[in-house]
């Protein structure tokens, strides 16, 4: 018998289960965007920044789980570009057309995905107050091998930042922030401990 089907009606009762119901945040507000109902969830517990946002394409299939965080630009912004897939957590099809639709597989996925939380590090580095760029170094699931992706949030042109390259100039940051992501989600079960 379905261990996750058993316990949700749905993706919507899922959420309010899993966030609302465990006293780890709280519903800030509903949104929409096109096709897509949005709702965001901020923390009660743990980091108080943080925030959960979930598209839904229907109460039966989601398009999104961003976990985002200001001090997190480059985490923030990977997850943005990215969204789910109809075979996302089955290792035999993965990917198919977006959508997650709800079932024992994907619910089992979601549930791991928000009680592990965040591991890796980002480095963000700011210039005169502005945020410039971003080094992230994480992997989706603790036991997977890490990445590092950077991102850039100046308008710098291409030619410009390949020129300073070419001449040795390297970029001058006033202020550098190390983050443990562990810190901004440390996942649901970790913070009920």
């Amino acid at each position: 018998m379905p261990i996750y089907l058993s316990q949700y009606e749905d993706w919507k009762h899922f959420f309010t289960k899993k966030l609302l119901d465990s006293g780890e945040f709280f519903l800030l507000k509903t949104t929409s965007k096109g096709d897509t109902e949005i709702e965001i969830y901020s923390a009660i517990k743990g980091n108080p920044d943080t925030t959960i946002a979930v598209g839904y394409f229907s109460p039966m299939t989601i398009i999104y789980v961003h976990i985002l965080n200001p001090a997190t630009p480059g985490k923030n912004r990977q997850q943005e570009l990215e969204h789910l897939y109809t075979y996302e957590f089955d290792l035999k099809k993965q990917y198919g057309p977006p959508g997650l639709d709800f079932n024992e597989i994907n619910v089992k996925g979601i549930n791991n995905h928000l009680e592990q939380g965040f591991n890796g590090n980002e480095t963000v580095y700011y210039r005169n107050g502005m945020l410039v760029f971003s080094r992230l170094t994480t992997s989706y699931y603790p036991d997977s091998p890490k990445t590092t992706t950077s991102f850039r949030f100046t308008k710098e042109p291409l030619i410009n930042h390949l020129f300073k390259k070419l001449l040795g100039i390297r970029d001058r940051y006033d202020e550098v922030k190390n983050i443990d992501l562990s810190s901004v989600f440390k996942g649901l079960r970790s913070s009920l401990e």
